[in-house]
């Protein structure tokens, strides 16, 4: 099995646009948001690859739920090697003169920024913001389901300086055939008829994170010896179950 995300349509437009921006970070807030299984996390996997290292410094947070205010501050800090102080001020002073000094764009990478601590979300706006000549030291990339925009859009303030704004959907039930054969070359992928394909598709919404692991279990838990496509009703007798709590 095929372990790279599959290139769909909107994923390979959401990774090219959001490559333009962070590769000349003229703004300090990019925002990433799609819903479960959409592929967000592969995205930024890409990017990251596809990125200038000689250019661009990535601090990538996977739980930002878990980062606290200090805790960011202690990270960069880290990054910058410059000694934070018990006093935040002092921490404060010290990354701004490091962040003037870097060579390289720092960026800050906040994965599930749905569940961030309304502390850390001003803590980075902070960092970001850290320039009297308006120059962006720090490019803050937040990602998450899509009611993380519906709470920026609750502060006018951040919602307004955040230009790059993305939205990751899914599959085309027309690139369903070749996301099947991307990850599942051969006959396997033909094992499904036309109904049981709209069945996969319509049970998964498109997303990807959601296809790949029914898929599986469809094929794993069917007769491989079998002549033909699945019977219709036995996938979506498959589906219901793969779907009980």
């Amino acid at each position: 099995m095929n372990r790279s995300p599959y290139p769909f349509r909107d994923f390979v437009r959401a990774k090219q646009c959001l490559l333009r921006a962070l590769d000349e970070p003229d703004e300090p807030f990019v925002l990433l948001t799609g819903d479960t299984g959409t592929g967000k996390t592969a995205l930024l996997r890409q990017i990251r690859t596809e990125l200038d290292r000689a250019r661009h410094r990535v601090v990538y947070f996977a739980h930002a739920r878990k980062l606290g205010a200090a805790g960011l501050i202690k990270v960069v800090g880290e990054t910058l090697r410059v000694p934070t102080s018990m006093c935040h001020s002092v921490s404060f002073e010290r990354l701004g003169r490091a962040l003037g000094e870097e060579p390289r764009s720092l960026m800050l990478w906040l994965d599930e920024a749905h569940d961030l601590p309304e502390e850390t979300l001003a803590e980075a706006r902070a960092l970001a913001e850290n320039d009297l000549n308006g120059e962006p030291r720090i490019c803050v990339l937040l990602c998450g389901l899509p009611k993380l925009r519906a709470a920026l859009q609750a502060q006018p303030y951040l919602w307004r300086r955040i230009v790059v704004r993305e939205e990751i959907t899914g599959l085309l039930f027309e690139e369903l055939d070749d996301f099947l054969e991307h990850h599942f070359p051969g006959d396997p992928a033909k094992r499904l008829c036309e109904s049981g394909r709209r069945a996969l598709f319509e049970r998964a919404k498109g997303r990807p994170g959601l296809l790949l692991p029914m898929a599986r279990t469809l094929l794993a838990r069917t007769d491989p010896t079998h002549d033909g496509p699945l019977d219709p009703v036995v996938v979506d007798d498959i589906l219901e179950r793969w779907d009980l709590p």
